[in-house]
């Protein structure tokens, strides 16, 4: 693949994800980024909460429970991100990863390719 179809590939990656992403949280990220490294795509999303969780993340109880609620969606959602990652690149995702900034509203998706 050239260097301006890796581009274009990475844009369709974050747009996916962004439009999964409202999907999901009826909210969008404000800047989906995805790399293709090899056998990996790494997606990071800034700007992620919602009003409300921005709100609850100014207390220690609040960051608490919206790092568990976003892990349990994730759970709940992952087997789909991962066939939505899988269409875009014609690849099958093999696993894939999640982490997330309460601080920041920011969080970062690895998708292991075949």
């Amino acid at each position: 693949m050239g260097e301006l179809e890796v581009i274009q590939v990475e844009a369709q990656l974050a747009d996916a994800l962004g439009k999964f992403h409202r999907e999901q949280q009826g909210h969008a990220p404000e800047s989906v980024e995805a790399r293709l490294l090899s056998d990996m795509a790494v997606i990071r999303s800034t700007g992620a909460f919602t009003s409300t969780e921005n709100t609850l993340c100014a207390t220690d109880e609040g960051r608490k429970l919206v790092q568990s609620a976003r892990r349990e969606q994730r759970a709940l959602t992952r087997r789909e991100a991962e066939a939505r990652v899988a269409k875009v690149l014609s690849r099958p995702v093999l696993r894939s990863y999640y982490d997330l900034d309460v601080r920041l509203g920011e969080q970062v998706e690895v998708y292991i390719l075949g």
